[in-house]
């Protein structure tokens, strides 16, 4: 997993290009200049979470794909099309309940990494 400015730099500049967008079109969406973004997109420039923010919401991408690479949630069409389906009075239900099995999902995870840890030390 690259998180270079190298790296996070080429995947804005990807999306931006899959979505159509020019530069100048982007900067205008996230509130930067156009000569930042060229930087940030080079890999030149670093850049405070704000801007990070801004340009991942202007991308309808999450930042976790901008900085690590990983897949977008959003781009995921079995578990859009499940809660696509769902009435919207219930979307943040579904969300808590995500939250809640990813949490246990780390917990047990972390769990059994522990036994295995505790198993290499006997």
């Amino acid at each position: 997993m690259d998180m270079s400015n190298t790296a996070i730099g080429g995947r804005i500049r990807q999306v931006r290009e899959e979505r159509g967008y020019s530069r100048e079109k982007l900067a205008e969406l996230a509130n930067i200049s156009a000569d930042f973004l060229w930087e940030v997109e080079a890999g030149r420039k670093s850049m405070k979470v704000q801007n990070l923010g801004r340009i991942a919401q202007a991308l309808c991408v999450s930042t976790d794909y901008l900085i690590y690479g990983t897949t977008p949630y959003k781009e995921n069409t079995k578990l859009n099309s499940m809660i696509s389906a769902m009435p919207k009075d219930i979307h943040k239900q579904a969300e808590k309940l995500m939250f809640v099995f990813a949490d246990a999902f780390r917990i047990h995870n972390q769990s059994k990494s522990n036994d295995n840890n505790n198993k290499e030390r006997r």
